[in-house]
């Protein structure tokens, strides 16, 4: 996630998270994030990728990019096809780690690694364990300015 900037941080990291995190939460804009782990895309391949249509990727984009999770890349062909890349700071306030149920089931042993670890640091079971189909993690970074 990127920095905020200083009007969102003035009104403090728990509205610039819930601001995030909402949205990256929404079912699209999580498979446009996720599409982008792999490396920059245009829009021509989201839309082939994800079946959306132009208008709605970039309504969609935009959002996620006024949340500072993605930034607009320079195109590599100059013309008017938009490229867009995951926004990776070097010095991130907050980063927020979501896993749907999908990638949770894909890997058992993994997914079971997963839990046992979060058991572990909160001192704790995870209560119904077996029923969890999402987690989230937010990470906080305290910088010196």
């Amino acid at each position: 996630m990127g920095k905020p900037d200083d009007q969102m941080l003035n009104r403090g990291a728990r509205t610039y998270l819930a601001h995030a995190v909402k949205a990256a939460t929404h079912p699209v804009r999580r498979e446009i994030l996720k599409s982008l782990k792999k490396g920059p895309q245009s829009t021509v391949d989201l839309e082939g990728e994800l079946k959306e249509s132009r208008y709605n990727l970039y309504h969609h984009l935009d959002v996620l990019s006024s949340a500072g999770l993605v930034k607009e890349s320079s195109s590599k062909s100059g013309g008017k096809i938009r490229h867009f890349a995951l926004k990776e700071p070097k010095r991130p306030e907050l980063a927020v780690l979501l896993f749907d149920e999908a990638e949770l089931t894909q890997d058992p042993k993994g997914r079971e690694n997963f839990l046992d670890a979060l058991e572990m640091l909160e001192g704790k079971p995870i209560p119904h364990r077996d029923k969890v189909v999402s987690a989230e993690i937010q990470l906080r970074y305290p910088w010196s300015k």
